[in-house]
């Protein structure tokens, strides 16, 4: 055998073992739907499901485009081409939102801009114009997320009435693209939940129910006009009455989907950034009325958690003497703190059992932030809950940036896969973008 002949052959070898092993490779890994049937895909939930960020939603740079349930229905796309997804996406600046400027030799947060506040910065960002006529009504949307909404908004009754109900979605400028009824004859989130005629969902229902408390200091929002407490926490009977709800709506339909768990809400930057550390002093604080001595003040310790917004009062002296003391509404102090996670524990402890109950997968978003405190790779790329530093992260503090709802996206994806023998492919982290740097 020729030289020239042997080659040739050594090289017919190699490449008919390649395209062999690739071939194998690609029947392991076959995109496929398993036993979920994804071709009307919904998602129900509140800020994190719409896809804030940054304090607003907004889309600029395609944040808005990078909520979880967007970036999710691309992936479901790959295994049903035909799927038709629709959120009302805002365009440009959309509600306005927070960013970084370089100002004095440093980078500042400014804050989104407030009609309502005469000392704006120069540099706040103002809403979009066409932010005033957003969300048409006529459509029938996928992602079904509204910002601020709690599980006790879901339906009228228990401790929550719905008359209380149609008013919070009404005045709620992120709850615009549904059609919430008249007063006399009022549509519930229950209603379009079950006028969805989902397939398949994702339910991240819940994690206002304790986030407004905790983030108002552990104040329950008490409005004398209304007569109403607006960010009091729901009661966990409550809780589980409407959870079952939403659930039984889908199991009705015929759906399969993912139920999430709600995630500590006191370990997330919001809470954990403002530290006696970083202050480098004394912060005096009022215990607010869930403390085991309302109204006492004293020092604050390590066991406190003072809230990002309380930047703002730092700055100009309060909290920094005894008699200037930071109010209770800036502070969840430890008493405070140990209600909320008590609180969230009882919360997952109901979606849990009742997601097993209904046969549905769980993401479960608790267990996930406590890894990410010990820290995360992903794509190569470390990842904490650090604010603006850590990656994941908007700049209010709360919500994920884009690439953090990829990687929420993926934690989706795997359960998927997992629970109903799916192949969903996850996305790649690092092609999405995180906090933008002036």
């Amino acid at each position: 055998m020729n030289t020239k002949t042997y080659y040739s052959l050594l090289l017919l070898s190699i490449s008919v073992t390649f395209f062999s092993c690739t071939k194998t490779d690609f029947d392991e890994f076959e995109i496929a739907s398993g036993s979920a049937d994804f071709s009307n895909y919904v998602a129900v939930g509140n800020s994190l499901t719409q896809g804030y960020q940054d304090g607003g939603l907004h889309n600029e740079l395609g944040q808005h485009e990078s909520s979880y349930p967007a970036i999710l229905s691309k992936q479901l796309k790959l295994i049903n081409p035909n799927l038709s997804y629709l959120q009302p996406t805002v365009q440009g600046n959309g509600s306005g939102y927070i960013h970084l400027k370089w100002e004095n030799e440093e980078i500042k947060v400014i804050k989104v801009y407030d009609s309502e506040r005469n000392d704006n910065h120069p540099d706040a960002i103002k809403n979009d114009p066409s932010w005033e006529t957003w969300g048409n009504k006529s459509l029938k949307y996928n992602n079904l997320g509204v910002s601020g909404f709690k599980l006790a908004n879901v339906v009228g009754g228990g401790n929550t009435s719905a008359s209380v109900n149609y008013f919070v979605s009404n005045v709620n400028p992120y709850a615009r693209f549904l059609d919430w009824g008249t007063a006399a004859n009022k549509v519930s989130y229950l209603d379009h939940i079950k006028n969805s005629n989902a397939t398949f969902f994702t339910n991240w229902l819940g994690n206002n129910d304790v986030l407004g408390w905790s983030t108002a200091g552990g104040d329950d929002g008490y409005e004398a006009q209304f007569n109403e407490y607006f960010s009091k926490l729901t009661d966990v009977t409550e809780f589980s009455n409407k959870y079952d709800s939403v659930l039984l709506a889908f199991k009705n339909m015929g759906a399969k989907g993912v139920c999430a768990t709600i995630p500590d809400v006191t370990s997330i930057p919001y809470f954990k950034t403002v530290t006696l550390n970083a202050i480098g002093g004394d912060v005096w604080i009022t215990e607010g009325p869930y403390s085991n001595n309302p109204g006492n003040v004293r020092k604050a310790t390590n066991e406190d958690l003072i809230l990002l917004t309380a930047s703002d009062e730092l700055a100009i002296g309060n909290g920094l003497s005894q008699n200037k003391p930071l109010d209770h509404t800036f502070v969840l102090d430890k008493d405070e703190k140990a209600i909320s996670q008590s609180t969230v524990i009882a919360y997952n402890n109901v979606i849990r059992s009742l997601a097993a109950s209904y046969g549905f997968a769980v993401a479960d978003m608790y267990e996930f932030m406590r890894d990410l405190e010990s820290g995360l790779i992903f794509d190569g790329i470390d990842f904490t809950p650090e604010f603006v530093s850590g990656g994941v992260f908007s700049l209010d503090g709360v919500h994920p940036n884009s690439r953090g709802y990829a990687i929420i996206t993926n934690k989706f994806i795997d359960v998927i896969n997992q629970h109903y023998s799916s192949t969903i492919p996850t996305v790649v982290v690092g092609d999405y973008r995180g906090v933008t740097f002036p």
